[in-house]
């Protein structure tokens, strides 16, 4: 299960690429990306709040939850704003993909909500498992190892989208 940490920066790479205009100057497009990347997490509410367990990793990581997600960005955005609903749907369903793809312990994520309940993993990779059963260190290595993976991602994408704003400045 990645930190917040890994959903925040893909979730900001991903409206980076995408958003029609992630100005430097403005960064709560890609705040918002990071805030839709890590509210499939919000699940977590059930537990602690009701105390339902088992919630976590369910519907809301899934792709047809995420779909609803893009489907109401779209509507509230409107036709003329659909690049803007997409990069932030496509910022909430990382999470339901980082999460599958990176869960070697645990009952991984209802994917496929609500054909099947069903728990999918890939055991690609793990990323911080079981974070809170981690000591201090680990959770700061862990930390770390999610920052050097994804930061870099996340410049890159920065660095090309800004030559490319620059590109077309300068061709006009």
């Amino acid at each position: 299960m990645p930190l917040p940490i890994a959903h925040g920066l893909l979730g900001a790479s991903i409206v980076a690429a995408i958003h029609p205009n992630p100005s430097a100057r403005s960064y709560l497009p890609l705040l918002a990306g990071v805030f839709l990347a890590n509210a499939a997490d919000f699940d977590f509410g059930f537990q602690v709040f009701l105390g339902l367990h088992g919630w976590h990793r369910g519907f809301t990581h899934s792709i047809g939850f995420a779909l609803l997600v893009t489907l109401a960005l779209a509507i509230w955005f409107g036709r003329n704003r659909l690049r803007v609903a997409l990069a932030y749907g496509f910022a909430y369903a990382s999470h339901c993909v980082l999460d599958f793809a990176t869960t070697k312990q645990g009952g991984g994520v209802e994917l496929f909500f609500p054909l099947t309940t069903e728990r999918f993993r890939l055991r690609w990779f793990g990323l911080s498992e079981m974070p809170s059963r981690l000591p201090a260190i680990e959770i700061l290595t862990a930390i770390g190892l999610e920052f050097l993976i994804f930061a870099p991602v996340f410049l890159i994408v920065l660095w090309f989208r800004r030559a490319e704003v620059f590109e077309q400045k300068s061709a006009l």
